[in-house]
């Protein structure tokens, strides 16, 4: 006979997550008195204590509580799936599923996600974290996330991926630049011309060593975290930038039009992927997803049209 219920862990799970009883109970909505007593049952039933409570400061986790965190992550995760798989079973997709998105591909896939198969789906309930491929995947192998949508080159050890489309980079330049009008550039023709930096870090620790190694030490000038503002600068003739999205459109927010480039030659790709941790049997509704998303890009190709073209 379990000493604890489900209700019990997850309101200790979200003390966790939110620092303080008071801000776990409105999260909950219960009482802050009732939460407290179900984590003190809690900690009876397991036989040690799990939070150190400060007064107006919030709580902390103890060694021991920090160790069962993971495995009270791990548990409502099977409860959720479980209750989720008797409804699949009856052929719909139903029950929690936890995304994480790569912040790049959040405006090329999140639409596509929601209305094209979550929205169908109104027993599933999908929730989706956008943040850098680094803290998305150490809240996958926490227990928070099912799975992250990020790049190939981005994947941690110890993870599985499932890809769902192509990355190869390409040049984008302004509509007036003399190589505009090329169909394809050998990186080593843009040696000494300007860049555009979109600077975040999955670029500045995979995209810049990828074009050093094939050949091109960029001479960056101008830097932006925002994936439209390095558009828009390239778009104004401030300089080159290297990129795997491809909106739509070949315009900048401004309405000034860009070029396309290929580039000639050897260029390490970076896919767009599912990632998961090994060995986990993977959900139906996580299977229904990534298949979702295959198809997607097979039909109409990828939002962002990244499999001809971070």
């Amino acid at each position: 006979m379990f000493r604890y219920t489900l209700r019990q862990v997850e309101y200790f799970v979200a003390v966790a997550d939110h620092g303080s009883l008071s801000a776990a109970a409105d999260v909950c909505r219960v009482s802050q008195a009732g939460l407290s007593l179900a984590v003190t049952e809690l900690e009876k039933a397991v036989g040690t204590q799990l939070l150190v409570r400060h007064k107006a400061k919030g709580a902390t986790l103890t060694s021991a509580g920090r160790r069962f965190l993971t495995d009270a992550r791990a548990l409502l995760r099977q409860a959720g799936e479980l209750q989720g798989t008797i409804t699949e079973r009856q052929g719909e997709l139903a029950g929690p599923l936890a995304i994480g998105c790569y912040t790049t591909l959040s405006a090329f896939w999140i639409p596509a996600m929601t209305a094209g198969f979550a929205a169908p789906n109104p027993r599933l309930s999908l929730a989706i974290t956008e943040g850098a491929p680094g803290e998305l995947q150490e809240q996958l192998l926490d227990g928070r996330l099912d799975a992250v949508l990020t790049h190939t080159r981005h994947v941690v050890a110890g993870l599985q991926t499932q890809v769902i489309a192509g990355g190869r980079p390409y040049i984008l330049l302004g509509a007036n630049h003399p190589l505009a009008a090329r169909r394809k550039i050998p990186l080593r023709e843009l040696a000494g011309e300007d860049m555009v930096l979109l600077d975040i870090p999955s670029v500045r620790e995979n995209q810049l060593p990828n074009l050093r190694a094939s050949g091109l030490d960029p001479k960056i000038v101008w830097r932006s975290t925002s994936f439209e503002a390095v558009r828009g600068m390239v778009a104004r003739g401030l300089g080159y930038t290297v990129l795997v999205q491809r909106p739509p459109l070949d315009l900048s927010y401004e309405g000034l039009p860009l070029a396309c480039v290929e580039i000639d030659g050897e260029i390490g790709h970076s896919d767009i992927c599912f990632a998961y941790p090994g060995g986990q049997r993977l959900t139906m509704r996580l299977q229904a997803l990534m298949d979702f998303c295959v198809e997607e890009a097979r039909r109409s190709g990828p939002p962002g049209r990244a499999s001809s073209t971070s």
